[in-house]
């Protein structure tokens, strides 16, 4: 008995230690992705104080600063998620503490109703209350009984004792939890301001290279750039999800436990939302149609992958369709970029976005927020592509028509 309780001791320290473990290196990964993202911006921000004053109000500036602002937000988000994790957490523990509390309450009537029993019997002894058994099998019966009496209040005593102890240790955790909340909240308003002022300075700069025909032609060139990034980066994420199939494959022959928490098999049909697709955003129209178009003003020619939705200011951008957040890039042209992988090898890009409300490996349905549309030299315009495993489609045979 004594092996089985030192063993069953045991057991709970070591299952205490590896579960205290996992959620250190949880919080230790947390802040070293922030140091990173927070790193970079530093260092973008050191190079954009070294430019001169005319090179401030350039597009490299602008580029600059909304590179940052992509960071800024994906710490906003990381931030947010966090936060979001101790408000669960904190009610987890309000819970569990009302149901201690409940139990508490439940023992203390228990134990109240032993304390009535022995008043009832203050004056005999527990002897005579044995002696004054009919027959020697209510004796024995009688006996058992006491035993069980005294026996139950030891108990309740013991769990009085442990669940005021847990509860104590719980509260002192869910306070813990509040502190920490509270700070992710100062650190999250921290990091708004900070993205409202950089966009404020982006704007400014916006404005003064609106009429700049040199930047304009800079920026088209930049698109054509990026629409080859766009490419390279589609081929890599088929390679990733081709090994990822891979392994869950292999996992699968070896008996082992899949370590990915979702299959695109589950997923909606993209390929049956082909002329009933809903927008990634709720108005606006299309400016650049997909294929060749020409710019009289610039004088240019340039292939479009995709559609240029023309938007009103600040207006929300959503996912298309049930799919994993499979990237979130900074691309010259197209500035933040996030690509959503469909069932099928189906991906839809969104381009000139800004407060990126997700992050990388999120599970994403249609209709879910993913950021609002950036402003560009041209104004508030979203770029969207639609791909199929290396194949670009056009989007408005997929767009529902208005």
């Amino acid at each position: 008995m004594v092996k089985t309780i030192k063993y069953f001791i045991i057991v709970l320290f070591a299952v205490y230690f590896t579960v205290n473990a996992q959620s250190n290196n949880k919080i230790e990964e947390h802040n070293v992705v922030l140091q990173n993202l927070r790193s970079e911006i530093s260092s973008l921000q050191s190079k954009l104080n070294d430019l001169s004053d005319q090179e401030k109000k350039s597009l490299q500036a602008l580029q600059n600063i909304n590179r940052q602002n992509l960071l800024i937000s994906q710490i906003i988000t990381k931030l947010k998620q966090e936060e979001n994790q101790k408000e669960r957490e904190i009610h987890r523990l309000n819970y569990e503490i009302a149901e201690l509390e409940s139990e508490i309450e439940k023992l203390r009537d228990d134990y109240s109703n032993y304390l009535v029993w022995l008043y009832k019997h203050r004056k005999g002894s527990f002897l005579k209350f044995l002696l004054s058994a009919e027959s020697i099998n209510q004796a024995v019966i009688r006996y058992k009984y006491l035993n069980y009496i005294t026996s139950e209040k030891q108990d309740i005593l013991n769990q009085l004792k442990d669940k005021k102890k847990r509860i104590t240790n719980l509260i002192e955790v869910r306070e813990n939890e509040k502190r920490e909340k509270e700070r992710l909240v100062v650190e999250k308003e921290t990091e708004q301001q900070a993205l409202i002022d950089k966009k404020i300075v982006s704007e400014l700069i916006i404005t003064s290279l609106q009429e700049d025909q040199n930047a304009l032609l800079q920026e088209t060139d930049e698109k054509r750039k990026a629409e080859i990034q766009i490419k390279n980066l589609i081929a890599k994420l088929i390679e990733d999800e081709r090994r990822r199939q891979e392994e869950m494959r292999l996992a699968r022959l070896k008996n082992e436990e899949v370590k990915f928490d979702y299959n695109y098999d589950n997923f909606e049909n993209f390929s049956n939302l082909q002329g009933v697709l809903n927008w990634p955003v709720k108005s606006g129209k299309i400016i650049r149609n997909f294929g060749e178009n020409r710019n009289i003003k610039l004088n240019t020619v340039t292939l479009n992958y995709g559609v240029d939705i023309q938007t009103e200011k600040g207006e929300e951008v959503f996912a298309v369709a049930e799919g994993i957040i499979s990237a979130i890039e900074w691309i010259p042209g197209y500035g933040s970029v996030v690509i959503i992988t469909h069932k099928n090898n189906y991906r839809t890009v969104y381009g000139h976005i800004s407060e990126i409300s997700v992050i990388e490996g999120d599970k994403v349905n249609g209709g879910t927020l993913l950021g609002k549309v950036n402003q560009s030299l041209e104004g508030n315009i979203l770029h969207f592509e639609i791909w199929n495993e290396r194949n670009y489609q056009n989007p408005e045979v997929w767009l529902v028509r208005k």
